[in-house]
This record gives structure tokens, sequence and C-alpha cells, in this order.
């Protein structure tokens, strides 16, 4: 006797008993699941699918999208104020909250970077200067500068105001030797006011070092120098995100 031949609704229920079967076996996707799943695809995601199958080589994604580099999460706690000094300092670690290990970058890359934490300055309104640099040193002259900022003079008698930073870089070229690299960026620090006083917004950036070390790990700092030594003058990075890789 010929053997029944299963349509409709009875060869659907019986594939869906086969699919459970390979799934129980411990088989994913097995191959009445994946005929199942091709019959209920679009047309287009078939075409592509035949595309792949015939070009493998030829088939990826291309899309530019966002991740973090290195560290990818904040810090548990605050980093240790900048008082009591007038000498350029960092404001946290990079070689551990902020690092880009190396040969990551490539030429047209793009990273950014966001912080931000609470200042302070004394009855006699000080100046500040922010500096973003590429580095892992804890001496930031060390580090490659991209652009500081002018020597502003704050607002004075200023306590626990919040601040905010953002900065944008990327990699222009890379060069033969190990530390050839142009880069280029900017950003800002908005720094908050008295209630009588608005805030200051200081922009900083817009150097193009040539001299990136690309092929060693590296990362992103920001640095600040006050303009006169006191307690009062303080400012704190309370957190930084991780430097993300924008493409």
């Amino acid at each position: 006797m010929d053997a029944e031949i299963l349509t409709g609704r009875r060869w659907r229920t019986l594939c869906e008993e086969i699919i459970d079967m390979e799934r129980a076996g411990g088989m994913t996707l097995g191959p009445f699941e994946r005929a199942r799943l091709m019959e209920r695809a679009p047309e287009s995601t078939i075409r592509l699918l035949e595309k792949a199958r015939r070009h493998p080589d030829l088939v990826c994604a291309n899309s530019p999208f966002q991740s973090p580099v290195g560290q990818p999460s904040a810090p548990p706690s605050s980093f240790t104020a900048v008082n009591t000094t007038n000498v350029e300092t960092n404001l946290w670690v990079p070689g551990i909250w902020s690092p880009v290990g190396g040969n990551d970058m490539q030429a047209g890359k793009v990273y950014e970077h966001k912080s931000g934490g609470v200042f302070g300055t004394s009855s006699v309104a000080p100046t500040a200067l922010w500096t973003p640099r590429l580095g892992q040193s804890a001496t930031p002259s060390s580090n490659v500068s991209m652009g500081a900022s002018t020597a502003t003079t704050m607002i004075a008698s200023l306590s626990a105001v919040p601040w905010f930073s953002q900065f944008t870089w990327t990699i222009r070229s890379l060069g033969m030797a190990a530390s050839g690299a142009t880069a280029t960026g900017n950003g800002f620090v908005v720094i908050g006011g008295l209630t009588t006083a608005t805030g200051v917004v200081q922009s900083i950036g817009g150097g193009i070092p040539t001299t990136v070390d690309n092929t060693a790990a590296t990362g992103y700092i920001l640095s600040l120098t006050w303009g006169t030594n006191a307690a009062a003058n303080t400012a704190t990075c309370q957190w930084i995100s991780p430097t993300y890789s924008l493409n």
C-alpha cells in the first residue's frame, strides 16, 4: 500500500512534533526546524542567504556600531581630588579606567569619552586649565596633548558644584613608525555656577598630534591645572564612562 501523503495541518503538526524531538535530543536548529524557518522567511532573506551560500567571502556585516573599548564599567568610587596644587594633574587613572588597547586604532576610527564630578573654588577666583591627552602615564606631560582649554577665570566661592566633560576624537592616519599616528578631537567641560551666576563652559581639543603610538596600549585622560595653589580650589572626578568606539 502506498504511504499516506501528509499535507496541510497534519503535516505542520507532524513537523512541530519532530522539531520538539530534535530540540529534546540536543539538536539546535535541526533540519526540520531549519526547513520550517525557511518556509516562513521573507523573500528578501532567502535571496540574501542564497547569495551568502554562493559568495561566502563577499557577504558580511559592514554597519558601524558603538562598542566599549577596554574597561566596560564605571569606577566604584570617586577618584582623588585635585587640589592644593598648581601643577597639571590627571583626574583619574587612564591605564585602568579609560584604556585603548594596542593596535585598536585604525584610520577613520572615532572614540568618545564622558566624565563628571564636583568642583569648588576659593573666595579669590582662580583660573582653571583643562587638557585632554592620550597616554597612560601618571605624569601628564608624558602623555600626548590633544589641545588644552584656555586658562579661564572661574567663579569664586563655589562649593561642590557639578562639572561634566565630553570629548570625541578620531584617528586620521597611522604612520609607518610606531609613534606615528595622527589624531584630532574636540570637546568641552561644563562647570556649574552659583544661584547668582551662570556656569562656565570651556572648550577643549583642536590639536592635531602626529606622535600617537597606535601599537601600544594608550588611553584618554583629562588633566587639570589650577592657577592658584589652594585647598578650596578642588575638582573631583566622581565617574567616567567606558571609552566608546563609535564605528
